[in-house]
């Protein structure tokens, strides 16, 4: 068994934080902002998540501040959305398997948000975002979660095994009607230019790479291969997300979303598109896998292959 263990800290400028380790690896959320995970990666070794550093170890205040990490946002993007997390968040159930970050409730927006962390025995991180609200009328509020890399990265997204045109098959050969439908769907936002070159659309693997200095580019897509993912020099770092066929998701019906610019790359992904019922609350999760690896880095066979070798979570 991999020894887990958990102890407060200080940490990038603030006298209190989190840490969490299992094994070689730990992850680090400070306690004076929040609720964020701003460090994940090898002990002693670098972060895999971007951080800002104009940003870290500050506090308080009205305006909001990118810091860095993974965070909780909400959907659709408005300005809610840029609700400042600059207040001290409260450190629950802490154990040598995770915690739980309860921020503060917001007064404009109406809701407040905690993120739950376990280091599963698999290896999995368990990640679960919670938005609550305490009030008597419903929000258009749903979460939105994202994970923020530094430059250099490149991120994956799998695709549905590619199928021929009936018109393809050999004389006579059966196939469904479904064969004739479409299985993806893409979300373009205004800025988006599809002739992009950090953007490529492979036959099993799409990729998106970020590079230092270069112009915002988005994507958004139904997502229902269940994982992204991201290579940061000699790492990996995996995401799954879940998919419902029985309901529709923001932004033009994404559940995952690519974002990058000059300086970072985001892995997001969304909940169903719904109202947030009055005195309830809404849980989208995700599942974490971070990884030494050493195949070159656009080999996507062996990324396939990577991400074929690891635990799975019970999606």
């Amino acid at each position: 068994m991999v020894k887990t263990s958990l102890e407060q800290v200080s940490y990038a400028g603030w006298r209190k934080a989190v840490r969490l380790r299992r094994g070689d690896w730990e992850l680090v959320a400070p306690l004076e902002i929040g609720p964020r995970i701003l460090r994940l990666g090898p002990v002693d070794g670098p972060n895999l998540f971007y951080e800002d550093p104009a940003h870290l170890g500050k506090t308080g205040g009205d305006t909001w501040r990118i810091y860095g990490g993974h965070r909780l946002w909400t959907a659709p993007e408005n300005e809610d959305s840029y609700a400042p997390d600059n207040q001290p968040v409260l450190l629950e159930t802490p154990d040598a398997g995770g915690f739980e970050l309860v921020g503060q409730p917001h007064a404009r927006a109406g809701w407040r948000k905690t993120i739950r962390i376990r280091w599963q025995e698999d290896g999995l991180i368990a990640v679960e975002h919670r938005l609550t609200n305490p009030g008597k009328k419903p929000l258009r509020a749903v979460p939105w979660s994202l994970t923020v890399f530094p430059r250099g990265v490149t991120a994956f997204v799998p695709q549905p095994p590619r199928s021929p045109h009936p018109s393809e098959l050999p004389k006579g050969r059966s196939f469904p009607m479904e064969d004739y439908l479409p299985n993806r769907t893409v979300a373009l936002w205004k800025f988006t230019d599809l002739g992009d070159a950090r953007f490529r659309f492979g036959q099993g693997l799409w990729s998106l790479q970020q590079e230092p200095g270069k112009r915002p580019f988005k994507i958004g897509f139904r997502h229902t291969a269940g994982w992204i993912g991201c290579r940061s020099g000699g790492f990996f770092f995996a995401k799954w997300i879940p998919h419902d066929p029985a309901v529709s998701y923001p932004d033009r019906d994404s559940n995952a979303e690519l974002f990058t610019n000059g300086d970072i790359l985001e892995l997001e992904s969304l909940a169903p598109d719904q109202p947030l019922p009055p005195e309830s609350t809404v849980i989208h999760r995700e599942w974490w896998h971070v990884s030494r690896v050493d195949f070159p880095a656009g080999d996507a066979s062996a990324v396939l292959a990577h991400f074929a070798a690891l635990p799975r979570p019970g999606i």
